[in-house]
């Protein structure tokens, strides 16, 4: 058992040579050292977001579960933030710095998954995510599918950008004004996802039933609603070899050899690195788009 020193932050290091992946050998020490130096490229996209923490104590081969709660035994120095539900309220774990990343990867979460706005305008979210979800296993028509909705967001004055998800799609998403709430942003949403389907019928699907989608794009507007979460920019996901949701440059989404889990918790640096001196998602943090339906 070890310890590691954050800032003003120490952190318990437990059973960190415990096998997280069992196929690649990627162990809970791996995954600590992982969020503990991708940190500063990753805490701009969940600084005063409420997270959801998808976990796996017994490793991926086991079942994972996701935890919305803090943990009565979370250090006192975790931020959190009590978040109105239906029946109550929840308190919600804040990643505002790199120990409480370190801190949670030691619990096993694997995949932090975040709110669509933050803690002072709760329910005026600041994006809007278009989850595209292959129904087979022709990744060629996601890169299709995003670069036709970058298209259509582009005809109407609003930015996008594209992450890799790290598992099977392409997150598209839009960066908005905090004006809008929730239920708004949903529907202008729907409306996009509505048009493109109706213009690329052979494409795109809004069938909520995997069995009666063909080989259609799924095109996932449901993460757009309050309480609803989608996955951290760089968090890992809990798949043989550690992918990674990975933002990444437009006109990569052009290269047919681009597949959704090209980048993992040990190549990521490698892209970074030879991306340096390019803004890989612009002014994602600065400049959001007005919206109207």
């Amino acid at each position: 058992m070890g310890k590691i020193k954050i800032g003003t932050h120490v952190i318990e290091i437990t059973n960190e040579d415990k096998i997280l992946f069992p196929e690649s050998k990627i162990t809970k020490g791996d995954l600590i050292n992982y969020y503990k130096n991708i940190g500063k490229f990753m805490l701009p996209y969940l600084k005063d977001r409420p997270i959801s923490m998808l976990r796996y104590p017994l490793g991926i081969s086991k079942e994972g579960f996701y935890q919305k709660e803090a943990g009565e035994y979370f250090p006192k120095w975790i931020k959190t933030k009590k978040i109105k539900k239906e029946d109550g309220f929840v308190n919600q774990v804040i990643i505002n710095n790199i120990a409480t990343l370190v801190y949670l990867a030691n619990q096993a979460c694997i995949s932090p998954h975040i709110w669509l706005s933050r803690t002072d305008k709760i329910n005026y979210p600041d994006k809007i995510v278009f989850d595209l979800d292959p129904s087979g296993k022709n990744f060629n028509h996601v890169r299709e599918g995003a670069i036709l909705l970058k298209d259509k967001l582009d005809s109407m004055g609003l930015i996008s950008y594209a992450m890799l998800t790290g598992s099977r799609g392409i997150h598209v998403i839009v960066p908005i004004k905090r004006k809008y709430d929730f239920d708004y942003v949903r529907n202008f949403a729907q409306d996009i996802a509505r048009d493109l389907v109706n213009k690329n019928k052979n494409l795109f699907t809004l069938e909520m039933r995997k069995a009666k989608r063909g080989k259609k794009v799924f095109i996932d507007t449901l993460r757009n609603a309050y309480a609803q979460t989608s996955i951290a920019p760089y968090a890992v996901r809990p798949i043989e070899g550690a992918p990674v949701a990975t933002p990444i440059l437009w006109q990569e989404v052009l290269d047919n050899k681009l597949t959704p889990d090209k980048y993992n918790i040990k190549n990521i640096f490698n892209y970074l690195e030879k991306n340096k001196n390019k803004k890989i998602w612009g002014n994602f943090l600065k400049k959001r788009g007005e919206i109207c339906v």
